[in-house]
């Protein structure tokens, strides 16, 4: 497996796009266990084929596919030896016809600056689309990462301002579903305190990179690579759980406001 390119190690052809690579990454990954070798290329392969960078100096690296010739057809020439036809004798409705031609010219060279008219007019709004997209790439996969160190990490003593804190990387309707999910990590029973609370857990994430899935201009999804670190202080001996390493987020960025917010976010 070492031999193969990236490519051929995820099973896609050259031109697959990034939903198809992320799937067979999660396909492939289900089958290696985290920490091997395979694993490692696996994700070595997903992480630089999923950023358009990366991968087009990857693909620079890579040997042309040939592309097979098609055959030369040489054109039909005249026969030399044949006599050529004689010019028909002038008549009085040449100068008519010449007229009505010389219309139908600028007629039709009108219909022609029109239709280049249109054309440029579609040719510009494609243009600022194209840089409006490309600049939404940019923007809505460096607001992700950002996003996600924060939202993924807590502490067990500071969960009230963690939650505030939030609130300001998520737009209004993924923010209702995030509290949801937030309260039942500080949520507490007959008086006894919450497992956070109880295990003194504390959460951060590193994040590694990031690849941007498809974009719009208003919206862009991001796939974000991560390592999560979790750390239980419960009683005087500090205790610190194995990292869950190459953790992937998929994140929907929206834009609102001017700013990139989180709309959704689905984790594994």
């Amino acid at each position: 497996m070492s031999d193969q390119n990236h490519y051929e190690l995820l099973g896609v052809d050259r031109s697959a796009d990034a939903a198809t690579i992320s799937k067979a990454w999660r396909r492939r990954t289900r089958r290696a266990g985290p920490g091997s070798p395979e694993f490692a290329r696996l994700n070595e392969a997903a992480e630089t084929l999923l950023d358009p960078g990366r991968r087009a100096q990857y693909d620079a690296t890579l040997p042309t596919p040939a592309v097979a010739s098609e055959p030369v057809v040489s054109p039909d020439l005249p026969d030399e030896d044949a006599a050529a036809p004689a010019a028909p004798a002038a008549a009085p409705a040449v100068r008519a016809g010449l007229s009505r031609t010389w219309l139908a010219a600028v007629a039709v060279l009108t219909v022609l600056a029109v239709v280049a008219v249109v054309l440029a007019v579609i040719y510009q709004g494609k243009r600022s689309d194209h840089d409006a997209t490309a600049t939404a790439r940019t923007e809505a996969s460096a607001a992700a990462r950002t996003a996600i160190g924060v939202l993924l990490s807590y502490s067990w003593n500071t969960m009230p301002a963690d939650r505030q804190r939030d609130q300001g990387y998520l737009s209004p309707r993924y923010a209702k579903t995030f509290n949801e999910n937030f309260d039942l990590l500080t949520k507490s029973s007959a008086g006894s305190l919450s497992s956070v609370a109880q295990t003194r857990t504390i959460v951060t994430v590193a994040v590694r990179s990031s690849a941007v899935m498809d974009a719009g201009p208003t919206r862009v999804n991001v796939l974000v690579f991560a390592d999560q670190t979790v750390v239980h202080q419960a009683g005087p001996r500090k205790q610190v759980c194995p990292c869950l390493l190459n953790d992937r987020i998929k994140v929907s960025m929206l834009k609102s406001g001017g700013k990139w917010l989180v709309d959704d976010m689905q984790t594994g």
